[in-house]
């Protein structure tokens, strides 16, 4: 176990288990439990562990093991506990990510949603402004149609006023002709 051998170490156990069954079964189990315990041992499974220590305290009442075997069941249950305990974390912490990133697309929607309305507004405001544009525009054509209709009258006046200019220098000239 010290050189890492984790398999090679356990079937030696299993060999002390079946050779020496009634005189170092208990000191077998307690080196299967540190095995199956071990945090390096690629096979760990602490179910296999808490078997073989249990089996210690079950069978072996006597074993000067005994007492290092409660602690070693202690710690491998409290190291379960802590285990299901992380599991749940991680679900939450997964959990917890999925929400994020709903919350991200929805503020995603959202931040496009107040851009789109910022869109409507400035179109509705562009909207505005070309009606308001275009009423100017009406207003302005049509003071344009009254000045050329004064700009007509004025010039029909003009004429009117040429022809009777040249009517009274005709008249002055023909009686100027014949005096």
């Amino acid at each position: 176990m010290a050189d890492r051998q984790y398999e090679a170490s356990m079937a030696k156990n299993l060999t002390v288990l079946n050779n020496y069954p009634h005189s170092l079964t208990d000191q077998a189990l307690f080196q299967m439990g540190l095995l199956y315990a071990h945090p390096e041992n690629p096979n760990q499974n602490y179910q296999k562990s808490l078997g073989s220590f249990n089996k210690i305290l079950n069978e072996f009442s006597d074993s000067r093991l005994r007492h290092q075997t409660q602690l070693w069941v202690l710690f491998i249950e409290d190291a379960i506990e802590k285990k299901r305990e992380i599991g749940i974390l991680n679900k939450e912490k997964v959990s917890l990510a999925s929400a994020v990133e709903q919350q991200k697309i929805e503020i995603t929607i959202l931040q496009k949603k107040i851009d789109a309305r910022k869109n409507v507004n400035l179109i509705d405001s562009l909207e505005k402004t070309v009606d308001e544009q275009k009423k100017e525009i009406t207003q302005l054509l049509e003071q344009i149609e009254k000045l050329k209709r004064v700009d007509l009258k004025i010039e029909e006046e003009k004429q009117k006023i040429l022809q009777q200019n040249e009517i009274l220098e005709e008249k002055s000239n023909g009686e100027n002709s014949g005096s």
